[in-house]
């Protein structure tokens, strides 16, 4: 295995001997096989360590053990204890995210204070696999379908060659010791449930089935590097870069076929979604004026052509409700609770309280203002409705229009909040458990007031 490791950052470039290799060590068996590896290996390496304290004393012991690990292999030791919760209520972000961000923060401070040429984590050819099913159980393109990538900016990954039993293998011949994480046997989070469940199943099928997946997603990674080539060299033959505008022919725009797709690859990296970018086949066709705004950027229509600039405008807050329980992160009072369908006796008649089918709601939700290009299905409609026309046909003024949260359940909207819920999310016959949630507009507004 030790020379498949070094074969494989050989081929595909991930570092050279002699260059100073900082490790992403949680103590777990991947990543301690990963530095047994490497130290058997002629790299410079240093251990980093992230403590998020979110297991108690695992937590602390994870990290006593790592320190007895590169003292042992006379490395360098780098370790830092983070505040998720902190991050998770100054950022409203979920923990998971919040977690990822501090650790790969800190790996960029180190990288620029200790001079580092790359930052090695332990993902394997069983996570990249688990990866490619959580990207398409969510819905995803291309880029989806090509698992974790080999190289990220500063990241390697040198053990994407290997799988889970594999590197089990190593440790066991090498009586290798590591920490195991109580989490991963759980199965409430969906990777775990792709790992025990889906996976599993596959295997049974096909008993070669993680090799399988490993050529499928290279050949999607390369499928994905040739597409993304032509959308560049589209993108540069169309997006005329004049001081701080891009101008766009919508003449030759509509030769692009087919135009959805071409329309959500060049504009969704500045900042559009992808029913904004659908949005923009009829602003095509639209009156000069007639505009879409991202998080980022402006596009409007100027007679024969578009005009993208950066937008001026606030990013959009955006707040993110984990589970039922954890409402710590959200700027506004809001009470949520599961309840039996027997025990609502009926439907409350008031805009300010939400009752959903929960076995619908796909969490985290996410609750944020509502932006150009937005949708939903209006409680009792089968037909989708622009957020923009709903505000008009229900003649909401401007100051409370621009003031409006949204919660969103993956992709879909779930409710227009103090307004109008989806009809997608509605209680109906077959519901067994519902989602009451209440939420005060007139607090919510005066936050906006006060971010702003």
């Amino acid at each position: 295995m030790l020379d498949q490791f070094n074969d494989f950052i050989k081929e595909q470039k991930l570092c050279r001997f002699g260059e100073q290799i900082l490790l992403a060590v949680s103590g777990g068996i991947d990543s301690v096989v990963m530095t047994h590896l490497f130290s058997q290996s002629d790299y410079n390496c240093a251990i980093a360590h992230c403590n998020f304290q979110l297991r108690g004393e695992e937590s602390d012991e994870d990290e006593a053990f790592v320190t007895t690990l590169a003292a042992s292999l006379e490395m360098q030791f780098h370790v830092k204890q983070f505040d998720v919760d902190e991050a998770v209520s100054n950022k409203g972000i979920s923990v998971q995210m919040a977690a990822r961000e501090l650790r790969y923060a800190w790996f960029e401070e180190l990288i620029h204070q200790q001079s580092y040429d790359a930052v090695a984590t332990a993902h394997n050819r069983n996570d990249s696999v688990e990866t490619f099913f959580l990207n398409l159980s969510r819905g995803t393109g291309i880029r989806g379908l090509t698992g974790i990538p080999l190289r990220n900016g500063d990241i390697i990954r040198p053990l994407l060659f290997a799988s889970r039993e594999e590197i089990t293998g190593y440790a066991r011949r090498n009586n290798l010791i590591f920490r195991e994480d109580s989490s991963n046997i759980e199965t409430k989070y969906r990777r775990n449930k792709i790992r025990h469940d889906v996976v599993t199943v596959m295997q049974q099928i096909n008993p070669g089935f993680l090799e399988t997946m490993a050529r499928n997603m290279s050949r999607f990674r390369e499928v994905h590097t040739i597409y993304m080539q032509s959308v560049d060299n589209t993108r540069k033959a169309l997006f005329d870069k004049d001081s701080n505008r891009i101008h766009i022919d919508i003449a030759a725009l509509k030769k692009l076929s087919p135009i959805r797709t071409w329309l959500y690859e060049l504009f969704s990296p500045f900042g559009f979604t992808r029913s904004q970018c659908e949005g923009i086949e009829k602003i095509m066709d639209a009156d000069p004026g007639r505009q879409s705004i991202s998080t980022t950027h402006q596009l409007y229509k100027d007679r024969s052509q578009l005009i993208l600039v950066e937008s001026t405008q606030k990013a959009f807050d955006r707040y993110y409700l984990d589970n039922p329980e954890n409402l710590s992160s959200l700027p506004f009072p809001m009470d949520v609770e599961v309840l039996d369908r027997s025990e609502l006796q009926q439907i409350p008649d008031d805009k300010q309280i939400a009752c959903l089918d929960h076995a619908e709601i796909l969490f985290p939700l996410t609750i944020r203002h509502w932006m150009h290009g937005d949708y939903f299905y209006p409680l009792g409609m089968n037909q989708m409705k622009k957020l923009s026309d709903f505000f008009v046909d229900e003649k909401i003024p401007v100051p409370e229009k621009e003031g409006t949260w949204i919660m969103a359940s993956g992709n879909k909207i779930v409710w227009i909040m103090g307004h109008r819920i989806d009809n997608r999310f509605r209680i109906t016959a077959k519901t067994t458990r519902v989602l009451l949630l209440r939420f005060q507009s007139d607090v919510a507004s005066q936050h906006l007031k006060e971010s702003v």
